[in-house]
């Protein structure tokens, strides 16, 4: 790759400044442009979607043609609930991302647009993909998604999504500050570099993580002959809320949290020597705060998201590359029009119940509710009803209900997972036909105790 580490963090930096979603053509001098140590990058796309809080822009270097596909992070001044609590939150908790199709359909875009500049004869390409934060996250994802090289800053790692990709390999770079939680609290597609900085050290150090002390052997932080000698298990919160300002992009630009100029991290090469130094002080934060959110994460899953856990597990990751491949065999799968007509019938009266319930609320219409539409038919489908003729939001939880004049069945879906799981996953397993048995078995058990009234 011809675009440096730096320049890609000057991307990452800039896709974070206000933009309407609009198209460029190669060569057009009105389109934004970012210039990096010396070489331009001009804007070929912007993408904002409202629905689902994604931003994401195709920059292409102006001299030879390559395109970098640039994902914006958590946007908490805009988009708080969406990034925060639907996608960010969804990554730990449901191990989902409310923005994944999104990401992947701009860098679709782009590939595209490489083709059409070499149908003009034009030098284009490679494709590569950056981001921070959860843009970091995306990028990753679609990077794996068609065997994309790229860099990250501060990511959350993907391998810990619902997405198959595999820990490791040389196609992405993570940079990452050694006081960051975000990127310490899941596994990288890709390779990680660490960066500290003396005041992250010093703040380790006073949260009870030193150098020498393997706190995550089980054996050693709770024997008497430690506790005697006055050591006592480090505080990982207390640590990951001291260094929350690890996580900032500006760590990786010329700039401080003030906009004042400053040395990029990437720059300074003491930065990757004393995280070296510190690799077991270091390693041991990083390592606490991922059990911390593995914790999290399989207690938010409960049985059926951890079995479903389980098989992925048992399937293995795909290769990078493998999903875009798989695309053109998805076809019919995927169009609702394709599904049996019982089926059909749930989703239509999925979609006029949550469309009820929304407007109710004064919700608006989003992808997240597109995809609620999707998963709450398959839930019921999955609890053996063949209509919807209640819903209610209780709690937490989206529950169902189908009176025949008879009898009463009943089932639930947990509203977040409902909001993150993405409309084709659900697509596709309301297409594949019923479902085992001791999967319905884990929804069901407390679904039958109380008639569901509108």
């Amino acid at each position: 790759m011809s675009v440096s580490s730096q320049q890609y963090a000057d991307l990452a930096w800039h896709v974070y400044k206000p933009a309407q979603s609009a198209n460029y053509d190669r060569g057009d001098d009105s389109a934004p442009k970012v210039v990096s140590d010396g070489v331009t990058f001009h804007v070929r796309a912007h993408v904002d979607n409202p629905r689902t809080g994604y931003q994401g822009t195709i920059y292409q270097r102006r001299d030879t043609g390559e395109l970098v596909v640039v994902h914006r992070g958590t946007e908490f001044d805009r988009e708080a609930f969406k990034d925060g609590a639907l996608a960010d939150g969804g990554m730990v908790l449901n191990r989902s991302n409310l923005q994944a199709e999104d990401a992947i359909a701009l860098t679709r875009e782009a590939l595209r647009l490489k083709v059409a500049d070499e149908a003009r004869n034009l030098t284009s390409g490679p494709v590569t993909t950056t981001g921070h934060s959860l843009g970091g996250t995306l990028a990753q994802v679609s990077a794996h998604h068609f065997g994309l090289k790229g860099e990250t800053f501060n990511a959350y790692g993907a391998v810990s999504l619902s997405w198959r990709i595999p820990e490791g390999g040389h196609l992405v770079i993570n940079h990452m500050m050694a006081g960051d939680a975000v990127s310490a609290a899941s596994p990288h597609f890709g390779e990680t570099r660490i960066y500290a900085r003396p005041e992250e050290v010093k703040t380790l150090l006073s949260k009870g993580y030193d150098n020498q002390t393997h706190w995550s052997d089980s054996l050693r932080p709770y024997s008497p002959a430690m506790w005697a000698a006055g050591m006592t298990p480090p505080s990982t919160l207390g640590a990951a809320v001291a260094l929350g300002g690890s996580h900032s992009m500006h760590h990786f630009v010329e700039v401080d949290a003030g906009g004042q100029p400053d040395r990029s991290i990437l720059a300074n090469p003491q930065a990757r020597s004393l995280a070296q130094q510190q690799a077991v002080q270091i390693g041991e934060y990083r390592r606490d705060v991922r059990q911390m959110r593995g914790v999290l994460t399989a207690v938010s899953r409960g049985l059926d998201g951890n079995a479903r856990d389980a098989i992925d597990t048992i399937r293995g990751p795909l290769e990078p590359g493998e999903p875009a491949q798989r695309e053109p065999r998805k076809g019919a799968a995927l169009d609702p029009a394709a599904l049996p007509e019982p089926t059909r019938r749930l989703l239509d009266d999925s979609r006029g119940h949550v469309q009820r319930l929304a407007d109710q609320h004064g919700l608006p219409w989003d992808q997240g509710m597109e995809n609620t539409v999707h998963a709450v038919a398959l839930g019921a489908r999955e609890a053996g009803l063949s209509r919807i003729t209640h819903l209610r939001a209780d709690g937490g939880q989206i529950r169902v209900a189908e009176f025949d004049g008879l009898g009463l069945k009943e089932g639930a879906v947990d509203a977040r997972q409902a909001a993150n799981r993405p409309v084709d996953e659900s697509l596709q397993r309301l297409a594949a036909g019923v479902e085992p048995v001791a999967e319905v078995a884990a929804v069901q058990p407390q679904e039958r105790q109380a008639p569901v009234r509108a």
